[in-house]
């Protein structure tokens, strides 16, 4: 069920082009419910379907002048679609991660080779924090190394919280990507 005629989505695709906030508005309280409904069915986590959503929402925004889009519900849900698949890719690569992790700190296991192993990773993902842009770094450092709410980092640091999640989100996909990008190249 499309919730906006093809003519007046085009006319709001038209006019978000343009920076047109109230079609911005329009487009997201059009589709905002199916989009978090279908996120929800997906990934069975409300938190991570309102954050996949939250970030269709921003790129849209982010990539306006840019998108060549025909039909606007296509697209959203297009996205959706990726951004679910990203997300479970994401999920399989931190359970690898975290069973990589805990063999490592098994107290069995910490011989010498381990404990090199370990150093070196710190070091890799201690280089890709500091690729990332300042504000990024520390958002990040605050939510994932302080263990800060997105509450508590948004009044810390005098953003919003949809600025602070978004910050995490652009450090976690640039860190997964430099890491990738690391082992790639050696």
């Amino acid at each position: 069920m499309n919730p906006i005629e093809p003519e007046k989505s085009i006319d709001l695709l038209n006019r978000l082009k343009l920076g047109d906030k109230q079609a911005y508005e329009k487009i997201y309280l059009a589709f905002n419910k199916e989009l978090l409904l279908a996120a929800y069915k997906k990934t069975g986590d409300k938190t991570v379907a309102e954050e996949l959503v939250q970030n269709i929402f921003i790129s849209l925004w982010e990539k306006r002048l840019n998108l060549q889009i025909n039909n606007l519900q296509a697209y959203l849900f297009g996205a959706l679609k990726l951004s679910v698949i990203n997300h479970i890719r994401s999920l399989v690569m931190e359970n690898k991660y975290m069973e990589y992790q805990s063999l490592t700190y098994s107290e069995d296991h910490q011989d010498t080779a381990n404990l090199v192993d370990l150093h070196d990773l710190s070091d890799i993902i201690e280089k890709g924090i500091n690729s990332l842009p300042e504000k990024t770094q520390e958002v990040f450092r605050l939510s994932r190394y302080q263990h800060q709410s997105t509450k508590d980092i948004s009044s810390e640091l005098n953003i919003s919280e949809k600025a602070v999640e978004y910050h995490i989100t652009q450090s976690i996909k640039r860190l997964k990507e430099y890491i990738k990008n690391f082992y790639i190249f050696f």
